[in-house]
């Protein structure tokens, strides 16, 4: 690490502190260049997994090969994934994006990628970002090139062999003419704008289907089936983040948002005389709907009823374009590929309405992400850079409340993004978050942008696994408890409860989805469910209370409050009544203390300590000089030298203590070489650097307990899987003991990862 120091100019003395206080007072402290020394080492870079090695997860998932074999993947009414085959086996999906480039390879290396991302362990792909390559060079953005599609194609059937499923989305960034689709203009569409051009624009509507059109009777060659049939197939978005309350600053500048917004408004009040009632003073006197005259809100972060009417007339638009959207893949195309809608930010407790015409409901989130200070997509950029476990885990928690009960429910983008030093951690919490709740699908955003990184080693950057060795060795721990079920799905559920009636009169300022309670989904299962006045098994249900009627609907024992304004300290209590944890595992939202209602996981933000606690997976998260206790497993993990998280999964059918081959994995930081940052917090980066890696150093001494400890081995292993030295080992009872160092083998570079086995 190379600091360059502040030093005061030449001038007078009181110049000069006052230019030094100032300089202080702004945390702009000095510039930080990160090279090779004793604190951070060099690692040796691979992106192939060697064959049966300790990091060889090939057919953890259990789905079978290849993808497709047992039918079509279909939603269970309680909210699970399972094949047509077998349909009382619930299914779960864990795995990456591909965007643009890197979709487009020669047939040699798709069938690498699929066999590399096959013995990473994953069972899913999203093809991302890929239309603008696959219509490039076409006279229209609605036909497909020949060559590009030959090469998607081959992918495609590539991966199925591996059994690996796909999803995709039916627009991301296709580039379109304006008058593609009848609107009389030069240039180009701008992508979000075109998103909110379909739900109210014929011309872009009929656009839309079009390309789906295209791609989907496509047959491909090297699978014999049109991707409308293709049981791999398994989910389709309409609209990559396609939120409508994204985008109202785009529908401002469309007409058309504004006839079918004054349209709406004519079907729900009989007349200007009722509208009027309803608004007051808030209607203006020239604004008349039989005559579109009536304006739409500047912001839909308002309250009163522009507002209210505006974000119930975007679910509704929602639901109509969604019903459209399917009737037209299910009856024209013939296509039986579960669909999906809105998996982004704009969230109101109201749109749960519009999720109920889909087969499953999907949401994006990141943690990190880069915030640009100058240009989009230039340097430089910041991000908080702050451990997740001292603020109390909130990444992901609150789009538990998106989940309806009765749907799967899947994430197809997350990241804990570079540069971030917390990725370690980051990279377990969502498989942590998505086992305990019972979520179907995970993917990573992303693995590559393109088809240089998927080939040679690369740096980091902020979102590729194939430049982030950490990150992608994060990815194990999600993959055993999640995909393989190490950590338990809580037992009870606290719903959401929302009647139909009672989303259609929201107050006047509609809450947004996730209540401020989220941080309830480190402790059980959440989310919402909308029906009638009847109520479905979960353990306690907080009804939305918007109406006077709504005690009527309440079962007996539910909680009395409404959702959006309960009192905390009532609830927390009412929860630990023998319903959902026992009172020595009481949460405390004040400190950020969650444990898991199987006593499995625990998030001790004042501690800023993660322990994971199952038979087969344990370790967590700790600062330097703080130890990790797992009891189930008697896991004990010291950390010293740097930050860390660490744990050991073990990688046959057995629990940890009889297992015969164990992966442990110790993440500190990693970084590329010359990366630089405006000050030493490292929230500000100014550039990337380049090759070499390099990992912070840090050690842990571990003990686990294993029956005849005095058997076992522990190695030292590259990013490949491949052996590279025995590491000292002694017993101490009946747990063997050794210590993790990422210095520990000078000839080799960093190490982060070790296999343990029986001699």
């Amino acid at each position: 690490m190379h600091v360059r120091a502040f030093r005061v100019s030449s001038g007078s003395l009181a110049t000069g502190l006052v230019s030094l206080l100032l300089f202080l007072t702004s945390h702009v402290l000095a510039e930080v260049v990160i090279r090779e020394s004793p604190e951070w080492v060099p690692l040796q870079p691979g992106l192939e997994i060697v064959a049966g090695s300790a990091l060889d997860f090939t057919g953890i998932a259990g789905t079978g090969v290849p993808a497709g074999k047992e039918g079509r993947v279909i939603a269970r009414p309680d909210g699970q994934f399972a094949f047509e085959g077998s349909p009382r086996v619930a299914r779960r999906f864990y795995g990456v994006n591909l965007c643009f480039g890197a979709q487009y390879l020669s047939h040699e290396d798709s069938d690498r990628i699929a066999l590399r991302l096959s013995r990473l362990g994953y069972n899913a792909l999203r093809l991302h970002h890929y239309e603008t390559e696959l219509v490039s060079g076409q006279a229209r953005s609605t036909e497909l090139n020949p060559q590009k599609l030959d090469q998607l194609d081959y992918l495609v059937a590539a991966l199925i062999k591996r059994g690996i499923y796909l999803t995709t989305d039916l627009f991301v960034s296709r580039r379109i003419a304006w008058r593609e689709f009848g609107v009389d203009r030069e240039g180009y569409v701008p992508m979000n704008t075109f998103k909110v051009c379909v739900p109210v624009h014929e011309g872009a509507f009929e656009n839309w289907k079009a390309f789906a059109r295209a791609l989907l009777e496509h047959q491909n060659p090297y699978t014999g089936r049109r991707y409308a049939e293709e049981p791999a197939l398994a989910w389709l978005a309409m609209i990559n983040e396609g939120n409508l309350g994204n985008f109202v600053k785009e529908m401002h500048t469309l007409p058309e948002w504004k006839s079918a917004w004054n349209l709406w408004l004519k079907t729900q009040y009989a007349g200007q005389e009722a509208l009027a009632g309803a608004w007051g003073a808030e209607l203006k006197p020239e604004e008349i709907a039989g005559k579109g005259t009536v304006a739409l809100p500047e912001s839909i972060y308002a309250s009163g009823p522009r507002v209210r009417d505006f974000v119930l007339f975007l679910g509704a638009t929602e639901k109509r374009t969604v019903e459209r959207m399917k009737d037209f893949l299910h009856r024209e195309l013939g296509c039986r590929a579960l669909i999906s809608n809105a998996s982004s930010w704009t969230r109101f407790a109201t749109d749960q309405a519009a999720r109920t015409v889909y087969d499953y409901v999907d949401d994006h989130f990141y943690v990190d992400h880069p915030k640009f200070l100058e240009q989009e997509w230039r340097l430089p950029s910041s991000c908080p850079n702050t451990s997740p476990i001292a603020d109390g885990a909130p990444g992901g928690r609150s789009l538990a409340f998106t989940r309806l009960f009765d749907k799967p429910f899947t994430v197809t983008e997350y990241n804990y993004s570079g540069p971030g030093r917390f990725r370690g951690v980051g990279g377990i919490l969502t498989g942590a978050l998505g086992a305990m709740q019972g979520w179907s699908g995970i993917w990573r955003f992303a693995y590559a942008h393109g088809r240089e990184a998927m080939m040679r080693s690369g740096a980091m950057n902020y979102f590729d696994l194939a430049g982030d060795p950490l990150s992608q060795a994060a990815e194990r721990a999600s993959l055993c408890l999640f995909l393989r079920g190490d950590l338990r799905t809580a037992p009870h559920s606290v719903a959401v409860w929302m009647t139909t009636n009672e989303l259609a009169h929201p107050p006047a300022k509609v809450p947004m989805l996730a209540p401020d309670w989220h941080w309830l989904a480190w402790v059980t299962r959440v989310g919402t469910q909308v029906a009638g006045a009847e109520k479905s098994g979960h353990t306690v249900h907080v009804p939305l209370g918007w109406q006077t009627n709504t005690a009527v609907a309440r079962r007996a024992g539910d909680f009395q409050q409404p959702a959006y304004s309960l009192n905390k300290t009532q609830f927390i209590s009412f929860l630990g009544a023998g319903k959902v944890f026992p009172a020595e595992q009481q949460p405390d939202p004040a400190k950020k203390w969650f444990r898991s209602e199987t006593g499995e996981l625990t998030v001790d933000a004042p501690q800023d300590i993660l322990i994971l606690d199952t038979a087969r997976t344990a370790g967590g998260y700790a600062p330097a000089g703080k130890e990790i206790a797992a009891s189930v497993s008697g896991v004990r993990i010291g950390i010293r030298g740097a930050d860390a998280t660490v744990w050991v999964s073990a990688l046959d059918n057995r629990t940890i203590a009889s297992s015969r081959r164990l992966l442990v994995t110790h993440l500190t930081d990693l970084q590329n070489t010359e990366i630089r940052y405006a000050e030493p917090e490292r929230k500000t980066l100014l550039g990337w650097g380049r090759l070499p890696h390099l990992v912070r150093s840090g050690s842990a001494s571990l003990s686990i307990p294993l029956r005849g400890a005095s058997k076992y081995q522990v190695w030292a292993l590259d990013v490949t899987g491949k052996r590279l030295a025995v590491v000292p080992s002694h017993v101490e009872g009946k747990a063997l003991c050794f210590q993790a160092a990422v210095d520990g083998n000078p000839a080799s570079g960093a190490i982060m990862l070790y296999e343990i086995a029986t001699r």
